[in-house]
């Protein structure tokens, strides 16, 4: 019996472990890996590579290498062969290929071929080739690369920080193309600086200070406040700031995201802006038509006593004083109508506004004392704008003494009417301002100037910084509601006591010839009645009611009065009066003016009707006014009531006699 030999069972043992291990590492590999025998045929593939090549072992053992892995250059397309001695070297650690398999695929790969030597049996060497599916890294790597593009592209500017926020000085090490946009700053300005570069005087360090509390919390945090950009302009910034995390949960950076809200800020300024003054200017209506009732009583009653007072009469001196302030006071009623953008007596023309603006030198000059130096810059060709003359006359007077005001020890002024086209406008005017040629009116000075919070409200009526009694607080009001209602558009440029510029833009228009105005052919000799014609009066404030009643008595005309809509229809059902003309205010508590008209005329078609009203032509297309009803607008005098009453019944005596 043949002993077997100790040293040659335990290397059997040794190469038996050794292959169990081979086969082991080579099956659980997550790469691919063939075996290639010394003629370039495959001996052996792992699961791996087999699933990658869409093959069967059966199929893959015996092939030759260049039949199943079928790899070509990923850039040339070229198709590789393995035998080149390049793939040989053993210095290349990698190269890369798109693997076609049995299935279709086409995969990207790397792989490394690397020789198999047996010293002892030459015949079995060969090469083992390994190679690794690239599919997802070059997913990743292609969704990497998209998202580094959409993030450098973004509109918005994005930061990328360290952690260092205790004292709200994290160091910018990422900048996007947005942040550029916005800041003007390139990143290599900004890179490793601190995010506190973007701050300045104005900035609210408040905000800064909430926003690094929640950092600090490892929170997201938000914020908005004022920043700088590089060459130092104010801007608002609104700030969104996340923490990344890393592989371990810790906070490695933070992601800062940046928007200039500037612009937006300034349309919702100018909402609310224009939100509170149509809410004043309602507000002003309202006290300018009450107002009204009350002139209007003045007036009358002021005409009617000076009707009846000798010229010699020393009182008569008196009364006339008190018309004038009733008259100064219709003034004012006006202004604020203007500003509520509901008077419309003022009505537009096409005009030259340098040509007004000359004419109206004299009287500006004169509102300038001698320690203000007065320029003109004037566009050499004239600018027709459709405003009102008076209004823009107003204009001119209002922003001339303000510039007088502000500079009470001298200094310069200066107004300037020059045209700016469409291209300009666009870049000068908000985005809600149509792009179309403008007159620019800009009036300048060197002034005390105006601070930051007095220009947020300089526009709102009775409003001023003005003295008591140097000022009512509605000259810029006025000037604001003027400009709206021809749809332009004004602002204001200020620091304190570095002087005032504002600017009004006005719609350019095409010249024309204007037609003259109808001329009034003049009040009648007499307005005293002759045949004491039945007039009805309704109006519901009773002081008003009881003038209007007691001066047509006066002047010979049977006069019936009410403060009811409801008495007036009753009247008419039980009086057998034969009512000539119906005067009725506009407004009444039950009943509108306009529809107790319409009533009353199906009942009597040959009345005439005269309307009162201190609202404005705006807002009377919301109400049914006779045709040939005649229109007295409040305040209005007693010579004009008494004229429109005489007009109105002469001409219904025309048509009965023809």
């Amino acid at each position: 019996m043949t002993r077997s030999d100790p040293s040659i069972e335990k290397i059997t043992e040794e190469n038996q472990i050794a292959q169990s291990l081979a086969n082991s590492l080579m099956e659980f590999s997550g790469e691919g890996i063939i075996v290639i025998d010394r003629t370039g045929r495959v001996q052996r593939a792992n699961k791996h590579a087999l699933n990658t090549l869409s093959l069967s072992a059966s199929d893959a053992t015996g092939s030759a290498i260049g039949d199943i892995f079928l790899a070509t250059d990923p850039h040339s397309g070229e198709t590789l062969n393995l035998a080149d001695e390049r793939y040989r070297n053993p210095q290349l650690a990698h190269a890369q290929a798109n693997l076609n398999t049995a299935g279709g695929r086409s995969i990207p790969i790397s792989f490394h071929l690397k020789p198999n030597t047996n010293a002892a049996r030459p015949d079995l060497s060969g090469a083992i080739l390994f190679f690794k599916d690239l599919s997802q890294t070059v997913t990743t790597e292609n969704q990497i690369r998209l998202i580094a593009t959409a993030l450098k592209s973004i509109g918005e500017g994005v930061l990328i920080t360290d952690t260092n926020w205790e004292l709200g000085d994290a160091r910018i090490l990422y900048t996007n193309d947005g942040f550029t946009q916005i800041t003007g700053y390139s990143d290599i300005e900004v890179i490793g600086k601190p995010i506190s570069i973007l701050n300045g005087p104005a900035t609210d360090q408040s905000v800064i200070d909430e926003m690094v509390k929640d950092i600090l919390s490892g929170q997201p945090a938000a914020g908005e406040t004022v920043g700088y950009k590089k060459d130092g302009a104010e801007f608002i910034i609104a700030w969104k700031a996340f923490p990344v995390h890393g592989a371990e949960g810790k906070v490695t950076n933070y992601v800062v995201i940046q928007r200039d809200v500037s612009h937006l800020r300034r349309l919702e300024q100018d909402l609310f802006q224009s939100q509170k003054m149509e809410a004043v200017g309602r507000l002003a209506g309202g006290i300018a038509h009450d107002f009204n009732n009350i002139l209007a009583v003045i007036l009358s009653f002021s005409d009617l006593v000076i009707d009846k007072i000798e010229d010699g009469d020393p009182n008569r001196k008196f009364i006339t004083e008190i018309r004038k302030a009733a008259e100064r006071a219709a003034d004012l009623t006006q202004q604020l109508l203007s500003f509520s953008r509901r008077n419309k007596n003022l009505k537009p023309e096409v005009l030259d506004a340098i040509k007004v603006t000359r004419d109206m030198q004299k009287i500006l000059r004169r509102l300038v004392p001698e320690n203000i130096q007065y320029n003109l810059r004037f566009s050499d060709t004239p600018i027709f704008v459709n405003i009102n003359r008076t209004a823009l006359e107003q204009i001119l007077i209002n922003f001339t003494t303000n510039a007088r005001d502000a500079m009470p020890d001298g200094g310069q002024m200066e107004l300037s009417m020059v045209s700016c086209e469409v291209d300009q406008a666009e870049l000068l005017l908000p985005d809600y301002m149509d792009a179309k040629p403008y007159l620019v009116l800009s009036f300048q000075d060197t002034g005390t100037g105006i601070d930051a919070e007095t220009q947020k409200r300089i526009f709102e009526p009775f409003f001023t910084t003005k003295e008591q009694g140097k000022g009512t607080g509605l000259g810029l009001a006025t000037v604001y509601g003027i400009v709206k209602q021809v749809n332009g558009h004004i602002e204001v440029a200020s620091e304190k006591g570095k002087g005032t510029r504002f600017r009004i833009f006005l719609p350019i228009v095409a010249s024309k010839e204007v037609k003259d105005e109808e001329i009034d052919e003049g009040l009648p000799e007499s307005l005293a009645s002759t045949e004491r014609e039945s007039i009805l009066v309704v109006e519901d404030d009773e002081t008003m009611c009881d003038c209007i009643s007691g001066l047509l008595g006066l002047y010979n005309y049977q006069v019936y009065s009410t403060n009811q809509a409801e008495d007036a229809l009753d009247f008419f059902e039980e009086s057998h009066e034969d009512i000539k003309l119906l005067i009725t205010d506009l407004i009444l508590p039950k009943m509108r003016g306009s529809e107790l008209a319409e009533r009353l005329i199906k009942k009597n078609p040959d009345m005439k009707v005269i309307v009162m009203t201190g609202y404005s032509e705006e807002l009377l297309s919301q109400f049914n006014i006779p045709e040939d009803a005649i229109l007295l607008k409040k305040p209005f005098s007693l010579k004009a009531a008494l004229t429109a009453v005489q007009k109105l019944l002469s001409g219904s005596k025309s048509e009965k006699q023809s």
